[in-house]
């Protein structure tokens, strides 16, 4: 009787480390969706973005109101990984834009190489090809 006194706060201890152990992994998955839910509501933001140079001057107007929806959508992101690597992704959108049409085709070049570097980093948050976040042709 003596043993099974002393086993008592013992098993008790180690319910409680399952729970615990259950409740870490519950937040992990949580976080997981979490972060999914966020990628995909920014991802659907910049659908139908083509930022190819030679058209980028007549998209311009098109690209400022994705960078526009897409910081917004940024800000009440979640996860805070996400949130950075998309309103990063905006403010180079937006600076694209604004220098489209009074830019010589290196600098287009350039801007739009800043904007696959800042998509790089969104897809490689999400774990998604750059072609989902992007197209650069």
């Amino acid at each position: 009787m003596v043993g099974a006194r002393r086993l008592a706060p013992l098993a008790v201890a180690l319910l409680a480390l399952v729970a615990l152990a259950g409740c870490k992994q519950a937040e992990q998955v949580g976080a997981g969706v979490g972060k999914a839910k966020d990628c995909a509501t920014l991802l659907a933001e910049l659908a139908n973005l083509n930022l190819d140079p030679q058209s980028l001057a007549r998209a311009a107007g098109k690209a400022q109101d994705t960078a526009k929806r897409l910081n917004e959508v940024a800000r009440g992101a979640d996860q805070a990984e996400v949130r950075d690597a998309g309103e990063n992704l905006a403010n180079k959108i937006r600076e694209l834009a604004d220098t489209a049409g009074r830019s010589t085709p290196a600098q287009r070049e350039q801007a739009v190489r800043e904007v696959t570097n800042a998509a790089t980093r969104l897809a490689s948050t999400c774990n998604v090809p750059l072609d989902k976040v992007i197209t650069t042709s």
